[in-house]
């Protein structure tokens, strides 16, 4: 529980910024989100509401990032249990081209239920390493509306506007300023992150109740397709990685090509009757807010305009995995403003 300060302002209402507003407001502060954009908006620079949205190991994670994913995959599988929620706990077959150099070891083992490495004698033809394990996928429109009810209903309070400065979000009486801009933090002045940058990802949702099981399939140089499964039987197929593009209109070439592998890596997408009797609900294309050196995860000292010391923790750059980082690096917030607050009360 927090014992100084106690208002915090969040800013930023995508996954990352909901998530971390409503950890703290349920550990004893109290939180505005201040935002521009809502659950419910649909703008190329709110990034959380375009995710496929889903957890699957990385591989290679440093010690911090496997704890991040770790508490998100163990709380999301919790909410899956829950209703109105929009998580869903689903099968994962996940495939790669290219030897992992992970000497059999998966790197996340004990953690995803039901994990286990496929033999390479039953992996198709062209693939080096597999697993199988049960993961969890999000109704992405309903999940970021359960955060942000949840959020409010813990007593938390938001405020939609646009900010041009970090100072903006100084208000009397605010000690704790958390900044999970995403992709704005680049152009938020007080910020002006140059690591941060867009990869373009380009999606097509599809109706196909009858696809129960995720797969992935990773080549070496980080391309991807994969299939995820939704609540209400969408299928999200995809996808893209284009850095620094920046474009949202979907192309028409690229649609085909993401349909053509899908359908080449789960043949029952289609049930034998070919693309064209897919049914296409939409194609969308949204943007991964990545950073260079990854997340920026950090508390600082500032000072507002009546000259008194502010928090400012930075939470943003969380790339392609904002849902399956989100819970963790929430924690980590909550960590870190103990630690910082408890620095300045140790200085009086």
């Amino acid at each position: 529980m927090s014992t100084k300060r106690e208002r915090v302002n969040v800013i930023g209402a995508g996954v990352v910024g909901l998530t971390t507003g409503l950890v703290l407001q349920r550990n004893g502060y109290q939180v505005k989100i201040i935002a521009e954009h809502w659950p419910g908006d649909f703008n190329i620079y709110y990034t959380s509401p375009w995710a496929g949205a889903f957890i699957r190991p990385e591989p290679k994670l440093d010690e911090r990032g496997k704890k991040f994913e770790e508490v998100s995959y163990k709380t999301l599988w919790s909410l899956s249990y829950m209703n109105d929620t929009g998580v869903i706990r689903i099968p994962n077959v996940d495939m790669y081209t290219y030897d992992l150099q992970i000497n059999g070891e998966p790197w996340l083992k004990g953690i995803y239920h039901k994990f286990q490495v496929i033999p390479k004698d039953k992996l198709p033809k062209d693939v080096e390493y597999g697993i199988s394990y049960v993961t969890v996928s999000m109704d992405v429109p309903k999940y970021l509306r359960w955060l942000l009810n949840q959020f409010t209903n813990a007593g938390g309070k938001t405020e939609k506007v646009h900010l041009n400065h970090l100072n903006d979000a100084f208000e009397p009486g605010v000690d704790i300023i958390v900044n999970c801009t995403g992709i704005n933090a680049r152009t938020l002045g007080g910020v002006d992150d140059d690591k941060v940058f867009p990869i373009r990802g380009q999606l097509v949702a599809v109706w196909a109740p009858h696809v129960k099981t995720a797969k992935t399939l990773s080549h070496e140089d980080n391309t991807r397709t994969y299939i995820i499964p939704r609540e209400d039987g969408e299928v999200i197929l995809g996808g893209t990685l284009d850095v620094n593009e920046i474009d949202g209109t979907p192309d028409p070439k690229t649609a085909e090509s993401i349909l053509n592998r899908c359908a080449k890596l789960c043949p029952e997408l289609h049930q034998g009757k070919g693309l064209s009797s897919l049914q296409i609900i939409r194609h969308t294309v949204g943007l991964r807010p990545a950073r260079k050196d990854g997340i920026r995860l950090e508390a600082e000292i500032s000072r507002n305009s009546a000259g008194n010391n502010v928090i400012v923790c930075h939470n943003y750059g969380h790339g392609s995995s904002g849902y399956s980082k989100s819970w963790g690096s929430a924690i980590e917030v909550l960590e870190l403003i103990k630690s910082a607050s408890q620095a300045e009360i140790s200085k009086l």
